[in-house]
């Protein structure tokens, strides 16, 4: 399957499309974002990987460069430990229980590192917004914690009833990671422009989604389990086609949600979005999280020390 996507060109054509992103970020943030949540994981107990830490901080540095330094840390934070829990509570319902119960319901003890990590990181960013603003962005990562829940019921046959693309939408934290482009700039901000959020959160849920699931296969293939549970997989068992031709469904329905986000933008708010579109597909092709390295040398990692 993986020989597939190789020789179809499809890898190659996402590479040409992020070809003209500059790649910079704030090197000196976001290291010294790296090292301060190092040191506040580690006293948590949350045993969050380095590396994970590393490339979350350096994708939020990519996508949302943002000028307070306090308010970029509180979102790389956010954006570690969201991963790092959807990482976690993909293989343990418990935890992804737990995780779902500590948003929702305040009054619940706090009974894993996780779960604690999890309410500090939305506290933290609840000092940068509104109370409307915080409301939705916790119920967005509430209705992933649900999405993980009902992944849970996936059979590696493929043999189950449960509807792949409707969970797919649920999960992933897509929409709390769309959103943390309301900090760019005022023309982003949620509660002045809120139609605009209305009519792009779908496709950036398609986008989002998409493109990791295309660009996550090769990581997904050395895995195993995780490649048996994708959407791509799923479906292609489900319909009774080839592997590709799920894979191509799937990118050209991203690519597709790339140009309406560009098409619903007002010119001021299009630079931001297509930096934020670009830098995605630059950061899966190039974070060592994904392995495409392997595939195409030419694809240097990024490496926030240099």
């Amino acid at each position: 399957m993986v020989a597939s996507v190789l020789d179809s060109g499809l890898l190659d054509k996402i590479i040409t499309m992020a070809d003209g992103f500059d790649g910079f970020f704030d090197r000196d943030r976001v290291r010294a974002e790296i090292d301060v949540l190092t040191a506040e994981f580690a006293q948590s107990g949350l045993a969050c990987p380095t590396a994970l830490l590393t490339h979350t901080t350096v994708m939020r540095g990519l996508l949302v460069p943002l000028a307070d330094s306090e308010l970029s840390c509180a979102l790389s934070r956010l954006w570690a430990v969201t991963t790092y829990a959807d990482d976690v509570a993909s293989h343990d319902r418990a935890e992804a229980e737990a995780l779902l119960q500590a948003v929702m319901l305040a009054d619940r003890p706090v009974r894993s590192p996780i779960v604690g990590a999890l309410r500090h990181a939305t506290d933290e960013l609840g000092r940068f917004c509104d109370p409307l603003f915080l409301a939705i962005h916790k119920s967005f990562v509430c209705r992933s914690a649900v999405g993980v829940l009902m992944e849970a019921e996936f059979t590696p046959t493929v043999s189950d009833e449960v509807d792949t693309e409707y969970v797919r939408a649920l999960t992933g934290f897509a929409e709390p990671w769309a959103l943390s482009l309301q900090f760019v700039d005022p023309c982003l901000r949620v509660a002045t422009n809120w139609g605009f959020w209305v009519a792009a959160l779908s496709p950036m849920v398609t986008f989002i989604n998409g493109l990791n699931d295309v660009l996550s296969f090769y990581k997904e293939a050395i895995d195993g389990t995780d490649f048996q549970g994708s959407r791509v997989y799923r479906r292609a068992v489900r319909e009774g086609v080839p592997y590709l031709d799920s894979y191509r469904e799937t990118l050209d329905a991203g690519l597709a949600a790339h140009q309406q986000i560009l098409r619903l933008a007002t010119d001021e708010q299009r630079p931001h979005l297509d930096r934020y579109l670009t830098g995605y597909l630059h950061w899966h092709l190039r974070s060592p999280r994904y392995r495409l390295q392997d595939l195409r040398p030419s694809l240097t990692p990024i490496d926030p020390t240099r």
